[in-house]
């Protein structure tokens, strides 16, 4: 955790001696030659970079039902809000669907944050609207926003250590209530000051510094920046790929891409969903096909966990739970399970909260409240939707403890300690690698816009995002985590131990995993055609004719080579364990030094065509499309 903690520490050190050096590689960068450069540029007052420092401080805070890191917290939905609070939730969506594409891939699981992605989105989004910045142009700057948000969060979770002792200290003196407080309470009020202080500043001031650095940057730099905006979405979309790009799902994402890229971006992500449901049925029914067997049940005490329901007991309990009582249970683990998320415990202060209305229906004597809430606050992780089918078991066997039965705290312990890690792998897999990623490339391809063929959208040039994008995707994606949550905490507790092992013996999650890749690798290879972007500027001369490599040699043969080899690539690395982090960096220098020109002018005010295309053709990458033919030399003037 501390060498992770020093690494990152290390790499922001690194930016910021690079940003005092260069700031316009931090600070920002103008708009692609050829797109309006006068621009009205909105002007954020006070009250709006409030709301959105607010909006920052919701996408990490427990209090939309469980659903704000599976919205809030994505660029896609973040861009939207924040183009709502400026005045332009089209172009808002437009960008933050850009943001998001780096970041499709981003897993968040054991305590640990590889990047955040919400900092980008609420800030970056902010940035690029008040400034004038086009999608692809912001994403440099969101890449080391991200690095930022990242130090908030480990600071965060280092001092939620503390409030797990103060809640300690109030189930030593039996107080539901007390405990309850010390979960919610002081950990909030730690996140909204370092959530919305930094964001407010940033928001407010951060265009400010961004509009002084534009008149600064030498067009090939700012060029550099536009090609990293079509570079980075791969180790996205490779992020992605780790987890289903694999076993005989595989052709389907080079279909996505081909079939996208022949149509020429004319097809919809939504109709290519479509197809990829249909392909993933017609897979199932006619393969057979299934993913590796999931790990089986870890074995248990057999008098931990009842073999029937507890209302199929033969003698009716005299203390017995309500549905209101599990709904409150649910609903507060929903919330707040990780309100206090900390080093020392992650969701033990959590587990406890939700548990106080089962205590308080159970036990009543001071003795019996202590011992419950000490033995629910100790050290607890999961997936926190999938992984209530612990706390529905837990919750079985409290009822029937509190009626007599012989069920000790190691019973209930090695129920919670045996379960939690394979719910989390199979929790972890399906909503944070399957589910999220699917759904927000739909999202993605309905909000619009598009980094290819031959233009990058940018603000000013006519581009504009459909709001409906992040709207289908927070509906879609809010409606299945909650309802996955509801249906694994009721039937824990109605089933037990049993649920676990009948759905791992079954084969249903093993056959949603097959199918849900179909689709995935489907949609994947679309997003990749849409959003990677790599143009080759250099000229060759063969047999006496001067050829573009892009246009006139690679396009010809197989349009979209490049950015299929770049995702190939990015995917082949990273399973070779090079760090993502790592690799952004590397990619981001090496887009803005591809982008020098080292083989003429960055700039000419010539309007002549063999003036422009040696413009276009002295880098080693151009920004916006191939540069095509030659012009045909002008016959010589005659005497």
């Amino acid at each position: 955790m501390y060498r992770k903690f020093a690494a990152v520490s290390a790499g922001l050190m690194l930016v910021a001696l690079l940003a005092a050096a260069m700031p316009g590689a931090v600070l920002g960068a103008s708009a692609p030659a050829g797109a309006s450069t006068d621009t009205s540029r909105i002007t954020v007052a006070a009250w709006q970079a409030a709301l959105i420092a607010i909006g920052y401080y919701l996408a990490n805070s427990p209090w939309l039902f469980g659903v704000a890191y599976f919205t809030l917290y994505r660029p896609l939905v973040a861009g939207f809000f924040v183009g709502l609070i400026l005045g332009d939730p089209a172009q808002g969506t437009l960008i933050g669907a850009a943001i998001n594409v780096p970041y499709l891939g981003f897993i968040s699981a054991g305590g640990n944050l590889p990047v955040d992605p919400a900092l980008p989105g609420w800030v970056g989004t902010t940035i690029a609207l008040a400034s004038g910045l086009g999608p692809s142009s912001i994403i440099s700057i969101a890449v080391l926003l991200g690095l930022l948000g990242t130090l908030l969060f480990y600071g965060r979770m280092a001092v939620d250590s503390v409030f797990a002792h103060w809640a300690d200290a109030r189930a030593e003196k039996a107080d539901i209530s007390g405990v309850a407080l010390m979960n919610l309470l002081p950990s909030q009020v730690l996140l909204f000051v370092i959530s919305f202080v930094p964001v407010f500043l940033l928001a407010l001031n951060g265009p400010a510094y961004v509009n002084d650095a534009l008149n600064n940057l030498p067009d090939w730099f700012t060029n550099g920046l536009v090609i990293a905006g079509g570079i980075l979405p791969a180790i996205g979309i490779a992020l992605t790929m780790r987890f289903i790009f694999r076993g005989s799902a595989v052709p389907y994402f080079f279909i996505g891409f081909i079939l996208f890229t022949l149509t020429r971006g004319s097809m919809s992500l939504v109709v290519v969903a479509v197809i990829g449901l249909a392909l993933a049925y017609l897979h199932l029914s006619f393969t057979g096909a299934s993913a590796p067997k999931a790990a089986a049940a870890p074995e248990l005490p057999a008098e931990a966990v009842p073999a029937a329901t507890p209302s199929g007991s033969a003698a009716e309990p005299a203390v017995r739970l309500t549905r209101g009582d599990l709904l409150r249970s649910w609903a507060l683990w929903t919330c707040f399970s990780q309100a206090n998320y900390n080093y020392e415990r992650l969701q033990g202060t959590g587990f406890a909260h939700a548990m106080t209305p089962i205590i308080r229906r159970l036990y009543h004597t001071e003795d019996e409240i202590r011992a419950a809430l000490k033995r629910h606050l100790v050290f607890f992780n999961t997936e926190p939707n999938f992984g209530n089918i612990i706390h529905g078991t837990v919750i079985a066997m409290e009822e029937q403890r509190a009626n007599g039965a012989a069920i000790d705290d190691d019973a209930i312990n090695s129920v919670k300690s045996g379960l939690m890690g394979p719910l989390a792998g199979i929790g972890d897999t399906l909503s944070q690698s399957t589910i999220t990623p699917i759904l927000l490339a739909l999202g993605i391809g309905i909000a619009g816009g598009t980094a290819s063929g031959g233009t990058i959208p940018t603000i000013g040039a006519g581009a504009t995002g459909n709001p409906l994008g992040p709207i289908v995707y927070a509906v879609l994606i809010s409606t299945v985590i909650v309802g996955i949550g509801y249906t694994a905490w009721m039937q824990g507790y109605s089933r037990g131990r049993a649920f676990v092992t009948d759905l791992l013996r079954s084969g249903t999650i093993d056959r949603v995993l097959v199918g849900a890749g179909v689709l995935g690798n489907l949609v994947l290879g679309a997003l990749a055609a849409k959003y990677i972007v790599v143009y080759l500027a250099p000229t060759v001369t063969i047999a006496g004719a001067q050829l573009n490599i892009q246009a006139s040699v690679i396009d010809p043969i197989f349009p979209g080579a490049l950015p299929l080899g770049l995702v190939l690539l990015t995917w082949w690395l990273l399973r070779r364990r090079v760090n993502p982090l790592a690799l952004l960096a590397v990619y981001l220098v090496f887009a803005i030094v591809a982008a020098y020109p080292f083989f003429g002018p960055d700039h000419a005010s010539s309007t002549d065509p063999a003036a422009q295309y040696q413009v276009c053709t002295s880098s080693v990458l151009h920004a916006y499309y191939p540069c095509g033919a030659p012009p045909a030399p002008t016959a010589a003037a005659q005497p």
